[in-house]
């Protein structure tokens, strides 16, 4: 019960009490005052008609009797009158029978009222003519009383109905803090930390709002507390001090994200090497050495030939790597045209006459061994050395059969739609007691020679022809008309930038939600934490939305180098940490970074999904870190549906 109904419940108690009591005060003295002035009126007109009666010529004029007793009764208040002789014969006698009309039968029997009686001696001079009786009705007592009566109870009513009035509009007023309030504190159930700037004068009210102030202010305080904790300890564990790009562990952990089951990479990993760094170091110093270092990755970090390095990091100290979600001929002109800016600005510093640069090239593909790739690599450098200065070396290890061109693309990608030769995998993302918690789709295509192609292969080309929002709407049509899902465990799909930047994905999307609602599937709704960083509004709405439809919404691949402001804004129930980076947070050394997440993630009630579990070793590493959901190769892989 509200607090105004509980006052008003009271005001009314108190009310209802005080008008009883009125009623009943005034109903018992008017009663009284009533009787009395009846009885007073019966014996005054009765010694009035007494004395006209006396003032007859003939006493016994039964006309002038008549016409005095029809004078009294002409007023109604009187039901007889009678005149008897001193031998007790009546001498002239009246009556009627009176009702009490407009006055409910309740209240004459709550108020008892007698009828009045008077009498008088009526005397001829000296001789007692006779006895006059007279008896007055209560009647007009009773309607004087009821009409008093509903007066009283009008005007209580009208002044019960303004003071709820004002009670309302009063506590309305005073109460405002407390909805605010109210507020603040499902706010932060929402993760959000909102701060009340009017301050209520009411004493009681003003403490019970600075203390929620103060509550906000200190769990805010917490949160970026432990979000500048993780960000200094991201940058400790992944970036390079003198080029703050990403360093060797941040690489290899992005180069195992990559070919893993929830990657959306299909591309090639490149190392650039200086060749004979040391001699150069030794010949010229540290200063003009770590000068080198930070040109080539200011080089890196700019556009050639229109494309741009991807997660570029320090591989060594003579090596940068990077991966691209781009194809080897791409990549490839995008190091020679890096070269070339280099060999201009060797021209013009002559420090760097003496530097030469050597690349090497190899492909990354979903389910492939990092040792591998690396040894792939190496290879590739030790070819280009012997090509000799600023040689690009490569390795093919991929056997699918992909189109070439943008137009081969564009006509192959179209006619998969046309076709529906697209299709779903699901690989299950598990607690510590094997009990399923999500299963994660992912789209599959299939080409003319009944290759499997992961969508990490064909996904980036697709994004480049803005055709990523087609290939979304038919995983929604997969997962809205498929028979052969099981709608028990609930289904994680991940969203693609399209979606958050064309309008028209929402219908879409609500199709699917619609189609869900019936078929009562549970959906898990997600997004990379770089799309959703990109579109804070959309994220917003798009949590609203699927939490109205009592589905989950969750990050993918949290990038723990990004603000984590993002948590705060949506109402996220999962975020997915790549298995290897909750490894390297938890070494002694890096273990504030891992307790830093752990306390966010707790204070917003926010699940952590390890994916990318690929051994045993992780696994239990995992548990013991208290992380209750993992996902991964090595727990299941990807199962067609």
């Amino acid at each position: 019960m509200t607090l105004f109904k509980q006052i008003a419940l009271l005001v009314s108690t108190v009310f209802l009490i005080l008008l009883l009591i009125i009623v009943f005060n005034d109903l018992s003295r008017t009663g009284h005052f009533q009787q009395g002035q009846l009885r007073t009126t019966a014996q005054d007109m009765a010694t009035t008609l007494g004395i006209a009666i006396s003032n007859l010529p003939e006493g016994d004029d039964q006309a002038t009797l008549e016409v005095l007793f029809n004078a009294v009764f002409d007023s109604g208040y009187y039901t007889s009158i009678e005149l008897v002789g001193a031998d007790g014969q009546t001498i002239h006698q009246k009556s009627q029978n009176l009702d009490v009309e407009g006055v409910p039968a309740w209240f004459i029997a709550m108020v008892q009222l007698e009828s009045a009686q008077g009498s008088t001696q009526v005397m001829k001079g000296w001789t007692q003519l006779g006895q006059l009786n007279l008896e007055v009705h209560p009647g007009f007592a009773y309607s004087n009383m009821y009409q008093a009566l509903v007066s009283a109870l009008r005007w209580f009513a009208l002044i019960f109905v303004v003071s709820m009035l004002l009670l309302w509009i009063v506590l309305r007023y005073l109460l405002e803090p407390l909805q605010r309030v109210k507020d603040q504190a499902d706010a932060i159930h929402n993760n959000q930390f909102v701060q009340q700037q009017k301050i209520p004068a009411t004493l009681e009210l003003k403490r019970v709002v600075e203390a929620m102030n103060l509550m906000v202010s200190k769990v805010q305080g917490i949160f970026d507390d432990q979000e500048k904790t993780l960000s200094r300890y991201q940058q400790l564990l992944y970036r390079d001090k003198l080029t703050n790009l990403g360093n060797r562990l941040y690489l290899l952990d992005q180069l195992q994200q990559s070919m893993s089951e929830e990657s959306g990479l299909h591309g090639c990993m490149a190392i650039i090497k200086i060749v004979d760094f040391e001699q150069f170091r030794d010949q010229y110093g540290y200063e003009v050495s770590d000068n080198l270092i930070r040109t080539l990755a200011d080089m890196l970090g700019q556009e050639h030939a229109g494309q741009r390095a991807d997660r570029v990091s320090r591989f060594n100290e003579d090596e940068f790597a990077f991966l691209s979600a781009a194809g080897v001929n791409e990549v490839t002109c995008f190091i020679r045209n890096l070269f070339d800016a280099f060999q201009d600005l060797a021209e013009r510093e002559p420090d760097l006459n003496d530097i030469s640069l050597l690349a090497g090239i190899c492909d990354v593909e979903i389910g492939g061994e990092i040792g591998n790739i690396l040894s792939s690599i190496d290879y590739c450098l030790s070819r280009a050395n012997t090509s000799g200065p600023f040689s690009i070396e490569h390795q093919m290890s991929s056997n699918l059969d992909l189109p070439r061109g943008k137009m081969q693309w564009r006509s192959w990608l179209e006619s998969l739609l046309q076709s529906r030769q697209l299709f779903l995998v699901g690989q299950l993302a598990i607690s510590n007691e094997r009990v399923p918690i999500q299963r994660e789709l992912f789209i599959r295509a299939r080409n003319e020679q009944g290759q499997i192609v992961p969508a990490s292969a064909f996904m980036p080309m697709a994004a480049s022809l803005g055709m990523s929002l087609d290939i979304d709407k038919e995983v929604f049509r997969l997962v809205s008309t498929n028979q052969e899902l099981d709608r028990k465990i609930p289904l994680a799909l991940n969203l693609s930038a399209a979606f958050f930047e064309l309008a028209e994905a929402q219908e879409e999307f609500n199709q699917l939600l619609n189609d869900c609602e019936q078929t009562r599937t549970k959906l898990c709704i997600e997004a990379s934490h770089h799309v959703l960083n990109q579109h804070p509004v959309m994220c917003t709405n798009l949590s609203d939305r699927v939490r109205q439809h009592q589905h989950q919404f969750g990050i993918d691949n949290l990038d723990l180098g990004q603000s984590l402001q993002l948590l705060q804004s949506g109402q996220f129930d999962y975020v997915k940490v790549n298995a290897k980076t909750l490894h390297e947070m938890s070494r002694n050394d890096m273990s504030a970074g891992y307790q830093a997440l752990r306390t966010i993630t707790d204070t917003l009630d926010i699940r952590i999904i390890a994916v990318a579990v690929d051994s045993q070793e992780v696994c239990d590493e995992l548990k013991s870190l208290g992380i209750e959901t993992m996902q991964g190769n090595f727990l299941g892989s990807a199962e067609p549906i």
